[in-house]
């Protein structure tokens, strides 16, 4: 393509093209393209009697030169011009947003933080009590005591001479072809250790053995706070609902054991001050034996099975000695029954059937059976045999204390304790051991000076409730010891006042944590009622 001519130069002739600035002299310039309108853009009007106002360039005053620069305009109308020429929408908006920014402003409610003073002074030995400010925090008022339960009078005249000399009795019991006449043991006059809880008899005991009117007034409060605890089901808990309950829940022996403490002070389904208590209880338990006779309530504690049922023997042996209802009868007979086939080889138990048994263990179906012999049913004689064969096994020192459990043959019974040896001096005497009997004697002995009541650093409830009914049992000079001070400590530490007065606390207790409350309040009733609970073993009573 050949190169393209340079401009023509010189005056412009009538045919030649305009020169364009920017273009050439052949190019037509495009013509200028109107800008849309918005619908926002608005004409401008002109109403009659108004001046019309030109439009005049960006930062120039109207009515000014175009050369001269506007002056600063206020703010207020800087805002009118901005209004008039915003779209109606873009105000309402905005005017809105204010109003809500405003409100937020002025409602929210703020939280003013609290200053943070520290003090650097060095503080006076001197404690001076700063003003109380602000509300004042009052504790609530202390519940008004309630009355303490009154011991209940009885017509029966007391006897007059409770102790006199040793009778030997003669036993009934009852066998599959009749009754049958059996020579009790000798001085354990067994049927008739019950006696001493009927109405009438229980003051002139106190007195005769050393109980005292703070012992009876803490009976009838520990009763009164055992009644409050049981369930709209008739048993109790060994947790609650009182605090401090025990690690291990068991209904059924939390009921045995309540009913012990009440069956101990004379009441039955149909006597005493808590005779409803106790009848709502034992129709709630007895429908917890099974056909067998065992009292379990699945699922228990793998270790509880045998316990309780042994506890259980021991109660309904004992109601049914009390009453000689026969309502009772049966359910006694098929638990003996259980508790015999039970048995383990070396004549104790433990906690399944047919195991080799343990001291503590024992201690409860002995007293079971001896419940059953108490209230003239069959006991087989073997039976009481084996549990002395396993109290020889256990005891060490000649009789004098006892362990645990035999854990291997030609080995020495593991874990000697006041509390198990204890049991086994119990179960001795019951078994026929005579008073004088010098084991007996030094064994007592032992026992008062390893577990002699210290409350505060030696709490032992369960040693010390077998302990007492050996002292009971031996009398003397011995008791007078040991009960001078039980009849003192036990009172003087229960609960005096509170939701759980009448009740002892199981806190520091060498197996408070275990029983709970209510564990430590019924053993504690328990020693309370020695005076009429068992008669004396080797002291007959003679009962008018």
């Amino acid at each position: 393509m050949p190169p393209m001519p340079p401009p023509p130069s010189g005056p412009r002739g009538p045919n030649q093209p305009k020169t364009l600035v920017g273009g050439l002299p052949w190019q037509k310039p495009p013509e200028p393209k109107p800008t849309p309108k918005s619908e926002y853009d608005v004409e401008p009007q002109v109403v009659p009697g108004m001046p019309v106002i030109e439009p005049q360039p960006a930062g120039v005053r109207p009515g000014a030169p175009a050369d001269q620069p506007a002056e600063p305009r206020p703010l207020r109308q800087r805002l009118d011009e901005w209004v008039r020429n915003s779209p109606p929408f873009s105000v309402s908006l905005s005017a809105h947003v204010v109003a809500i920014l405003l409100l937020a402003v002025i409602f929210y409610p703020r939280e003013q933080e609290p200053a943070i003073v520290i003090d650097l002074s060095f503080a006076s030995e001197e404690i001076v009590e700063e003003e109380e400010r602000g509300v004042q925090i009052v504790a609530p008022e202390e519940p008004e005591a309630e009355p303490e339960p009154e011991v209940v009078e009885t017509e029966k005249p007391p006897v007059e001479e409770p102790v006199a000399a040793p009778v030997m009795v003669e036993e009934v019991v009852e066998t599959g072809a009749g009754a049958t006449t059996v020579a009790v043991p000798q001085n354990v006059p067994l049927g008739s250790l019950l006696d001493g809880r009927q109405e009438g008899r229980r003051e002139a005991l106190v007195r005769a053995f050393g109980g005292s009117d703070a012992t009876e007034a803490a009976v009838a409060k520990a009763l009164a706070w055992i009644a409050k605890q049981q369930r709209s089901d008739g048993l109790w808990s060994l947790q609650g609902p009182y605090v401090d309950g025990g690690s291990k829940e068991n209904p059924v022996a939390a009921t045995v054991i309540a009913l012990l403490a009440f069956q101990g002070a004379g009441n039955t389904p149909k006597e005493g001050r808590h005779k409803a208590v106790v009848a709502k209880a034992w129709q709630a338990l007895l429908k917890r034996q099974l056909p067998d006779g065992q009292f379990d309530v699945p699922p228990l504690p793998s270790h509880h099975t045998l316990y309780t049922h042994g506890q259980a023997t021991y109660a309904i042996c004992e109601l049914f000695g009390m009453t000689k209802d026969r309502a009772f009868a049966d359910p006694a007979r098929r638990a003996l029954a259980y508790a015999v086939a039970a048995q383990g080889p070396n004549g104790g138990w433990r906690y399944a059937p047919r195991e080799p048994g343990d001291m503590s263990v024992t201690g409860w179906f002995m007293m079971a059976l001896i419940s059953g012999k108490m209230a003239g049913l069959t006991v087989p004689p073997d039976s009481l045999d084996g549990i002395t064969r396993f109290l020889d096994s256990v005891s060490v020192e000649g009789g004098t204390r006892y362990g645990y459990m035999l854990e291997a043959p030609q080995r020495p019974p593991a874990k000697v304790t006041p509390a198990i040896s204890a049991e086994g001096l119990l179960s001795r005497q019951f078994l026929g051991w005579k008073r004088d009997d010098r084991r007996i004697a030094a064994g007592l002995e032992r026992l008062l000076a390893d577990k002699f009541l210290d409350y505060e650093n030696g709490k032992d409830v369960y040693a010390w409730y077998y302990i007492t009914q050996v002292a009971h049992n031996v009398g003397g000079e011995a008791w007078d010891r040991w009960n001078g001070r039980m009849r003192e400590v036990l009172p003087a530490n229960q609960v005096a006042s509170g939701p759980e007065a009448g009740s002892w606390d199981p806190s520091l207790d060498e197996w408070g944590f275990h029983g709970g409350r209510l564990f430590t309040t019924c053993f504690c009733t328990y020693m309370l009622e020695v005076y009429y609970r068992h008669l004396p073993l080797y002291r007959a009573v003679t009962l008018e």
